[in-house]
């Protein structure tokens, strides 16, 4: 069989109990000193308080029956009716400022913000207040007397009840609402803890002993005591504050109170000096809660605008990142388009050829159709996504050059001297084809009888170096030609650009009969897409 879990707010309401009894039976241990009826602290109605904060007035049932049972244990035999009254009285006052409080403000109070902050000191203040000014004057009209029917005595007992209960809300329902509270909403301590507390809790150790250490010496030596220097207290406070926000702040005032009431009654006080204790410890509470509100929520507005700043970087970055897409986008495209451009330009060079040789020699011509489908299907059908490598490229090019040998025959001479390392670079497809178009356009004309083109292909300084040699004398560049449309040097000087840019040269030298066009393309000839177009480079054949 399964045991069943408590649920949290089960686990709280067992602790609470627990919590509460202890606390109501060292109350008396608290008073200022034997004989001496006041005690400056009483717990049990700060644990109240922030039980039915925390998870509602409908919890009031279980304050009711332990502020019953406590009130049974310490009745006496004549004052039966106070331990039924009181326990309802208490009971009713905390469930109605707890009802009220989470319709204002919601399941905590804390202060935070004008309306919080009102709210909070409010509740703290005025609970206890109604319940002592009802349960005074209910005990009042039951006694009778005329010691306590006075408006002396009737103010001295309100003010003993008020400051019992404030002092118990003021140090145990910041301490409630800022760790438990956090804990019934499955936050773990890193969640809770101020930032600057994770991994620093020697420094907080020895913040805690000089805060304890001040006033254990303020409240002992005789020197201090006559003059009642707790202000000396505050500076620790602060530094505390500073570091560890309003947990921190919770938690010192808290301290405070517990050492400071042991620390009073093991030296032996008055009535009057555990007044001034208790201005002290409204001001501890007031300037740690205020200090430490401040500073835990600058810490979170700062974290907020860190995040906020990570978002909107991120927002940038997306930005950006589209604008990019786009731009990469663009450059594909155009260089789509340059890469068909290459297409009709070489074959309107091929059907031109094929025209010729129908009137010559039509067997020669039906060849080079065949071919010259061999080599659309090789080029034509391939992957666009995908740029083919040096070895592809060759060979689609020895296909091309088998159509221009059926048209050339023996007058065309081709060698093919690429080195086998570097047939695996991936290279943009017709890369070498516009250069081998020229040398045979116009090497054609200027080779005296036979023309000999050279291929070659080999890695040099860690750079790959493309040549195409052609026998035959060099053209004046700027010298007209009708019949070129420019087309398929155009193509090649974009594509070097887009795809090597400030990572190519092209160059063009002509000696002892041959015209050379060599390209170099760094890093291996591995090629990249660009985002930002660079001016091209002005060079002719």
């Amino acid at each position: 069989m399964t045991r069943r879990r408590l649920t949290k707010p089960q686990l709280l309401c067992v602790a609470y109990v627990l919590l509460h009894v202890l606390s109501h039976l060292s109350a008396r241990w608290f008073e200022v000193g034997p004989g001496i009826s006041t005690s400056i602290w009483y717990p049990p109605a700060g644990l109240a308080l922030a039980l039915l904060v925390l998870l509602g007035p409908q919890y009031a049932t279980v304050v009711l029956l332990t502020n019953f049972a406590t009130a049974w244990m310490s009745r006496s035999s004549h004052e039966l009716w106070s331990a039924v009254f009181f326990p309802g009285l208490l009971t009713a006052n905390y469930a109605a400022a707890a009802w009220l409080v989470r319709r204002w403000i919601g399941p905590r109070l804390l202060p935070g913000g004008t309306h919080g902050t009102v709210v909070f000191y409010a509740t703290i203040a005025g609970a206890p207040l109604v319940a002592a000014l009802i349960g005074t004057s209910v005990a009042t009209l039951v006694h009778a007397q005329p010691d306590s029917a006075s408006l002396a005595g009737f103010l001295s007992s309100v003010r003993d009840w008020w400051i019992g209960d404030t002092t118990g809300l003021l140090t145990v329902v910041p301490v409630m609402m800022v760790f438990v509270g956090p804990w019934l909403d499955g936050q773990g301590m890193a969640d809770v803890l101020h930032p600057r507390s994770v991994g620093r809790g020697g420094l907080a150790l020895v913040q805690g002993v000089v805060l304890l250490g001040t006033l254990v010496l303020v409240l002992t030596l005789p020197e201090f005591r006559e003059y009642h220097p707790f202000y000396l207290c505050f500076l620790p406070l602060v530094w505390i504050c500073v570091h560890h926000g309003l947990p921190g702040a919770t938690l010192a005032a808290l301290a405070v109170m517990v050492v400071g009431l042991i620390g009073m009654r093991l030296a032996g006080t008055t009535v009057e000096y555990s007044y001034v204790f208790l201005l002290f410890e409204l001001a501890v509470a007031g300037v740690g809660l205020g200090l430490g509100t401040v500073v835990t929520g600058r810490d979170e507005a700062e974290a907020q605008l860190a995040t906020s700043n990570v978002e909107l970087i991120r927002l940038h970055q997306l930005e950006f990142d589209e604008k990019i897409a786009a731009q990469l986008s663009e450059e594909k495209a155009r260089l789509e388009v340059l890469r068909y451009q290459l297409n009709p330009h070489f074959l309107y060079n091929s059907l031109n050829s094929i025209y010729g040789l129908l009137f010559e020699n039509s067997q020669a011509a039906g060849e080079m159709v065949l071919r010259l489908s061999e080599f659309c299907r090789a080029t034509l059908t391939g992957p666009k996504d995908e740029m083919p490598t040096l070895g592809a490229d060759v060979d689609a090019l020895r296909i091309y050059l088998d159509v221009e040998k059926v048209r050339w025959g023996q007058s065309l001479q081709i060698e093919f001297a690429v080195a086998p390392e570097v047939e695996a670079v991936r290279v943009p497809p017709f890369l070498l084809l516009p250069l081998v178009e020229n040398a045979i356009k116009y090497g054609s004309r200027t080779s005296p009888a036979v023309l000999r083109l050279v291929i070659r292909a080999q890695p040099e300084g860690g750079a790959l170096l493309i040549e195409i040699a052609n026998t035959g004398a060099w053209l004046d560049p700027n010298a007209a030609r009708p019949d070129s449309t420019g087309i398929g040097l155009e193509n090649l000087r974009q594509r070097l650009v887009r795809y090597y840019p400030g990572a190519h040269s092209f160059t063009t030298e002509a000696k002892d009969g041959w015209v050379f066009a060599r390209v170099k393309l760094a890093n291996g000839g591995t090629p990249r897409l660009p985002v930002k177009r660079e001016p091209a480079e002005s060079w002719q054949i």
